[in-house]
């Protein structure tokens, strides 16, 4: 008796002591119709859960929005959501587009179909025997914003440097020397480099570096060496080139520089020339020898039109 009893309480021990670890470890089946009943309530009230999958739902591919102009494409970005489904404070939609994005900027100044009126002086640099300073204009049109033709007018006024007096002292010795009138030239020009610098970290300033070159005419007048001679004018076939540069300030003003060198065949009075013979004579024996005038122009360009305008293709 006392045998049976012993292993009736052991095996009651060891049932009870499994029924517990089952239930520790979440096994036990009598709590799983309680879990449920929950799910069965929810046609009845919606849970807040069920309203996360409508805030995501932007990142499905069903609901993808449609392509805009504006780089914020997002409808869901006006309002922040939290995990509970209840709005939260508004978040600032952005103002950016894609037309902000602007990768090559347009030139700031045209010239095409544009007349151009650019008064200047200048001064001979090559020769330090007598100098010449010249008061002119040029008027060019352009048949684009690189190429244009135009004409060219200006009128010299010689000065005797110091070198010129101190030859006759030095070597006993009066130079041979003309004086340039003024001259005219038709001429074309091109544009092949362009670019800008910053000012001061101020303002933006455009510039470019043209060419250019023509055919003209100069008239040049002898300058006798007896002041008691006669001396006569020569007409001249005159070549000319160009290398300049253009600084843009406004839509209609620009600043200019240039040098310029005039190639002609000039013609001086005689060495042999003498009192006895005639003007004639001494133009028959005149010598011929061809000569550079490098000049240096500064001035201002006035642009007609005062405005242009772009013309984008279609």
């Amino acid at each position: 008796m006392k045998r049976t009893a012993v292993s009736l309480f052991v095996w009651c021990a060891i049932y009870a002591w499994a029924t517990a670890g089952h239930a520790k470890k979440g096994g036990g089946g009598a709590k799983q119709p309680a879990a449920e009943a929950p799910a069965d309530a929810s046609d009845e009230k919606p849970a807040p859960a069920a309203e996360k999958p409508a805030a995501d739902a932007p990142a499905g591919d069903d609901q993808a929005a449609a392509p805009t102009e504006s780089l914020d494409d997002d409808p869901t970005k006006g309002t922040k959501v939290d995990e509970g489904g209840e709005a939260a404070k508004p978040v600032k939609a952005s103002t950016a587009s894609w037309a902000d994005i602007v990768v090559v900027p347009r030139k700031p100044f045209l010239k095409g179909s544009r007349f151009e009126f650019a008064p200047f002086s200048g001064l001979s640099i090559n020769d330090n025997l007598i100098r010449h300073y010249a008061f002119g204009a040029d008027i060019n049109f352009f048949l684009s914003d690189v190429f244009w033709i135009g004409v060219q007018g200006q009128y010299f006024i010689k000065a005797f440097t110091d070198r010129e007096d101190l030859i006759g002292l030095q070597y006993n010795r009066i130079p041979t020397l003309n004086r340039y009138l003024y001259g005219a030239a038709f001429n074309l020009g091109y544009v092949p480099v362009y670019g800008k610098f910053a000012l001061v970290n101020k303002a933006i300033i455009p510039w470019e570096i043209y060419a250019s070159g023509g055919i003209g005419w100069t008239r040049s007048e002898i300058i006798p060496r007896n002041p008691g001679d006669l001396g006569w004018t020569n007409d001249l076939l005159t070549a000319n080139v160009a290398v300049g540069s253009r600084f843009f300030l406004f839509d209609w003003l620009t600043l200019n520089f240039a040098f310029r060198d005039y190639i002609m065949a000039d013609k001086f009075e005689p060495t042999s020339r003498t009192s006895d013979m005639t003007l004639a004579q001494v133009k028959a024996n005149a010598d011929s020898k061809l000569v550079q005038n490098v000049m240096f122009y500064a001035g201002v360009g006035m642009y007609l039109p005062a405005r242009f305008q772009y013309k984008s293709p279609r």
